[in-house]
Formats: C-alpha cells, structure tokens, sequence
C-alpha cells in the first residue's frame, strides 16, 4: 500500500491485515475451494474493521510502547471521531449508495440524471447539499466512489460490517477480556485468537447467522453498536438541548 504515518493509515494497515489473517486462515484443505471466502460478503470488513479498532484503543497502543500509559486523552472526542467513521457511514452506505446503485442498475435511471438524483438522495439520507451550488449533469459525483464502478453492492455490506464489528467486539470486550469496550487490548490472549479463528477459518461454508450467534450468542443486532455510542449520545443531547432542526 502507499501509506502515510497518520492515524487514518495507521487504522488502515491493521484494517487490512486484518483481511490477510481472514484469507490466511481459510485457506486450509477443510474447506473446499470455492468457499475460501468470507462467511458472508460483510464478514471481511467486519474483521478487517474490527482489527483498526482494536489496534486504535489506548491499552493496545500504550502495551506496544506507541504512547505512554499515563497519557491524557479526551474520551468523549476520541468517540465522536468513531462515530463519524461509523455511525454516519450507514446511512451513506446503505442509503445514498444503496438507493443510487438501485435506481441506476434495476430502473435504468435516465443519464439526464445522475447527478441530480445523487444529490436528492445526499439530502434525503444524510442532510447534506451541495458544497458549491448545485451540480450540474456535466459532472457524475457517484463514480467518485470506485465501487459503484467495480463492486456493486459492496457498500450495503459495509454498513452491515459495522453491526458485526460491534458485536464481535462487544462479546471480546467484555465476556473473554473483561475489558471495557472502549479501552480493551487483544494483544497476546490467546482466547481471543481462538474465538475470532472459529469464525475465520471456516470461510464460507457455513451460515454466517449461525456463526454469528455462537459466536457472540446473539443474533445480528445493533445493541452492541448503540451501548458502545451510549456515552457519546448522553453527551451530544447535552450539547444540543433546545436546539430545532430542519431537513
């Protein structure tokens, strides 16, 4: 990759190291070739994320000597920067592209209006308007994002990703760990690796549901999602009281 020494790049690496243990650990004769893939097409940006997470949160850097111990941070900004990688993805994800991709692929959404139709659901779905006006027919703002181009789809899984990643590492957190989910550290538990590899190895030649669940002994749900936000959503009512808003 070409990487910058960021934190954006720094939660990328791990992202996609991620995506190499998941190969790794499918590729084994039990599992026939044409399911050495993920349990589902989410279930790799689930582990992919859930890697860039853990490698993100304060014990796991302070353990590997990358910051000191001791160092103060701002717990409530450092939630509201994971809320805005994950909490506002979805409904760009599963709505603006989604929606999009639909009326594009199965409508046959006229070219006259692309761009146009792009924007209304900008709007819709996420509140936002143009940066400069409106945008004109003579641009095609959606194929900025190369998966409408090259992996239809591929969004609605990753909305879908988030959801897994917070209830894997929910059931991490706090069942194996007994660590609070917003300051845990895998490094070196040996439980964990065991967990995540009875997910991993076996690709896709189960049903990713029935993973899911023994797993973490739930169904998919955003409960884990929602507590883990909890503090920040106390703090931004508090922030925004008395405040009217308008679409």
């Amino acid at each position: 990759m070409s990487v910058e020494p960021n934190a954006e790049w720094y939660e990328t690496t791990h992202h996609e190291l991620g995506h190499i243990y998941y190969y790794l650990s499918y590729t084994n004769p039990d599992v026939p070739p044409l399911l050495r893939q993920g349990a589902n097409r989410a279930y790799h940006e689930a582990v992919g994320s859930l890697m860039g997470l853990a490698a993100s949160q304060k014990p796991f850097l302070a353990g590997l000597g990358l910051i000191d111990k001791n160092t103060k941070t701002d717990d409530t900004q450092a939630l509201l920067k994971e809320a805005l990688s994950y909490v506002t993805f979805i409904p760009f994800a599963t709505g603006t592209m989604t929606e999009w991709e639909h009326d594009f692929y199965a409508q046959n959404l006229p070219s006259e209006r692309l761009n146009a139709r792009w924007w209304e659901l900008v709007k819709q779905y996420q509140g936002i308007e143009p940066p400069a006006g409106p945008r004109g027919e003579a641009f095609l703002d959606p194929a900025t994002k190369t998966h409408i181009n090259d992996d239809p789809a591929q969004y609605y899984d990753y909305a879908l990703s988030y959801v897994i990643l917070f209830q894997l590492h929910d059931h991490i957190s706090k069942n194996l760990l007994q660590q609070d989910p917003h300051a845990t550290n895998y490094y070196g538990n040996r439980q964990v690796g065991q967990s995540l590899q009875s997910i991993l190895r076996t690709g896709a030649a189960g049903d990713w549901r029935k993973m899911l669940k023994g797993a973490t002994g739930e169904d998919l749900s955003a409960r884990a999602m929602v507590e883990y936000f909890q503090p920040l959503m106390a703090w931004l009512q508090e922030q925004n009281k008395g405040r009217k808003y308008t679409m």
